[in-house]
């Protein structure tokens, strides 16, 4: 009961009529162990004076055996308290119900114990129900003193009426006095669950904005300028997916270990949400103060920690605001920092940032774009564009790659390059990958109908989708529903994307090429594929990535770069396709060095299907590259 004791005192500091918690001092939540232990206490006391009341009351209207029958009856209504289940023990509304039921049986036991007539229930009643519901210790005090203060006046009244002091009376006072005080106590314990997180002992969310409230407003903040730090552990989802959650909860008690040592006792940390800190930094007299404790807490984040015989590397990223008099509530604190939190995440993670301005409205335009973007693909806005895959010696277009385009009726043409790391990170690019795969393969039907039958379409696979293990099923249903013969249809995948999880990669372009399709790899040479994999990997064919292409002209390392490609692909028997290439002189060189595919500008941009069903009628069989149909202003993902 000592916390308990500790929670009355402090009292006196929290603001308002506002349930009672202790300060942020780290301490942990009551057990619910000890708050079971608590209920099953008051209850003793409730059953003590209760059966005082009926052994030595002279006047009771039930016989001695139903006395002890009321007094069994009570102390089995105390143990029941031990099997409850303890989402019911916990919950809020549990003191305030066993307040009542406790009030409705004293209210009949006082009744048969005839002493129904006095003011002594009255007085009981009001002590159950007003301290119950007092806020503060100062409320508790003066409402124990008015009903002490009602109980004397009643027991005076009975002593001059009948010249008796009646013992069981006095006995009576302390017994109710502590009874008062278990049933604050016991509210308390309900009201310490709610406001800190059992796992760290931290406090939670709810508490950090009230602490920020009392920490911030007012004289007590006067003359102490303050920031406040919102920490997000990297990948801490891939640690729990991995390890297990047991794993995951050691982890978090580590760090918040790791963050109080890292730390002054003037400043303040809390648990926000699964794998998110925030710390209230005390006396923080410039931003530069802020950053070395930002970079004080990713250091101490540097050494492993070893969690059941795991060493496991945890980096975080931190955005900080600092507090001004002109700052928003707590709420809009958290958020700013969170702001900047996301910042540094978008920076390459294991960093910080300190927040401005300009960032809530890049955060507040990144949820209108996602918004955005889900109403898009429930339009079918989001459309491939296709690009032509050339034959250089015959410069015949041999097949066309599928490029997700945004058609916004509002804004026109938006760019790859804004929505589609949108999509990887909401784990939408799975919903466009399946839909430009649908689309593409029904456009490359209709093609092959009128004529073109040799053509085949090229679809990038995202990360996501490679990861899904009904990947092949899912481009089986789609040919199968289309009646597109597989070899009609090659897959590009990165090089990263592939080499991730090589093993599981080996499995999953095992089953895509048992299907018939084909499988690239695409921008290579910018990744780090292992000469080994690469012999295992059932591929088809590798597409040079648009940097070396770029510079052979004037770089002879690049030349050097995509002739070993070339030569190393023809060791392999498989094809080669040049990206990026604009002009003649790139296509000659490519040419010399054995190359025999391209795409990019020389041949054509990305355009929609319509001007690619145009292109497709005109293209001449050889001669001179032709120019792209244009496409207004939208680039973006091109090869």
């Amino acid at each position: 009961m000592a916390t308990l004791s500790k929670a009355l005192g402090s009292n006196e500091r929290l603001l308002g009529p506002q349930p009672v918690v202790p300060e942020a001092t780290g301490e942990h939540a009551l057990p619910l162990s000890h708050l079971r232990a608590s209920f099953i206490q008051l209850q003793a006391l409730v059953t003590l004076v209760l059966s005082y009341q009926l052994l030595f009351s002279p006047n009771a209207l039930i016989s001695w055996e139903g006395k002890i029958t009321l007094i069994l009856g009570l102390m089995l209504l105390c143990g029941t308290l031990i099997i409850l289940p303890a989402k019911l023990i916990s919950a809020d509304w549990f003191p305030g119900l066993l307040a009542l039921l406790d009030t409705g049986i004293t209210s009949g036991l006082i009744y048969v114990s005839g002493s129904a007539d006095s003011d002594l229930f009255l007085a009981y009643f009001v002590i159950i129900l007003i301290v119950t519901a007092s806020r503060t210790a100062t409320q508790m005090v003066v409402f124990l003193t008015l009903v002490t203060a009602i109980y004397g006046w009643a027991l005076y009244r009975e002593i001059d009426d009948t010249g008796l002091v009646l013992e069981h009376h006095l006995i009576r006072i302390p017994l109710l006095l502590v009874m008062a005080v278990f049933y604050r106590r016991t509210a308390e314990s309900v009201q310490l669950l709610a406001y800190y997180d059992s796992l760290t002992g931290l406090p939670n969310r709810r508490q950090f904005v009230r602490l920020i409230g009392q920490e911030c407003g007012g004289r007590r903040s006067a003359g102490r300028p303050k920031a406040l730090m919102v920490l997000n552990l990297d990948s801490f989802k891939l640690i729990n997916d991995t390890l297990g959650h047991v794993v995951g909860d050691q982890l978090l008690k580590a760090v918040a270990s790791r963050l109080k040592d890292c730390l002054r006792p003037t400043d303040t940390i809390a648990r926000l949400g699964a794998d998110e800190f925030s710390v209230l930094l005390d006396r923080v007299g410039a931003p530069d103060v802020a950053a070395r404790l930002a970079q004080r807490i990713l250091q101490a984040f540097t050494p492993p920690f070893t969690l059941a015989g795991h060493e496991i590397f945890v980096t975080a990223s931190i955005g900080i605001v600092i507090i001004s008099p002109e700052s928003g509530d707590a709420g809009s604190l958290i958020k700013d920092a969170g702001a900047a939190m996301s910042r540094a995440k978008e920076s390459g993670k294991n960093s910080y940032e300190i927040y401005s301005p300009g960032m809530n409205a890049r955060a507040y335009e990144r949820l209108v774009l996602e918004s955005r973007l889900h109403k898009a693909l429930e339009r079918d806005e989001i459309v491939p564009y296709y690009q032509p895959l050339v034959d250089l010696a015959s410069r015949t277009i041999i097949g066309v790659e599928a490029l997700a385009r945004w058609k916004d009726p509002e804004s026109g043409l938006v760019s790859p390059a804004k929505f589609i790391p949108l999509a990887e990170e909401t784990g939408l690019i799975v919903q466009i990958g399946q839909s430009i795969l649908r689309q593409s393969c029904q456009q490359l039907k209709a093609w092959r109908q009128a004529g073109h039958s040799s053509l085949h379409v090229s679809v990038n696979l995202s990360a996501r989708q490679f990861r899904d293990p009904h990947l092949a099923s899912t481009i089986a249903g789609v040919l199968a529903e289309i009646g597109l013969e597989p070899g009609c249809l090659d897959l590009e995948l990165t090089e990263s994307c592939i080499m991730k999880d090589a093993e599981a990669a080996l499995r999953a372009l095992g089953q895509l090429k048992a299907m018939g399709v084909r499988i690239s790899i695409d921008d290579f040479g910018t990744g780090y594929s292992s000469l080994i994999y690469l012999r295992r990997l059932p591929i088809d064919t590798l597409k040079i990535d648009r940097a070396f292409t770029q510079d052979m002209i004037n770089s002879a390392d690049a030349q050097a770069i995509i002739a070993a490609v070339i030569a190393m692909a023809e060791a392999l028997k498989l094809q080669v396709i040049a990206e990026g290439v604009e002009t003649e002189a790139q296509i000659e060189l490519l040419k010399k060095q054995g190359c025999r595919n391209a795409q990019g500008f020389a041949f054509g941009k990305p355009v929609s299907a319509e001007d690619m069903t145009e292109l497709l009628k005109t293209w001449p069989a050889t001669g001179e590259p032709r120019p792209a149909v244009s496409t207004g202003t939208g680039i973006g993902q091109t090869a």
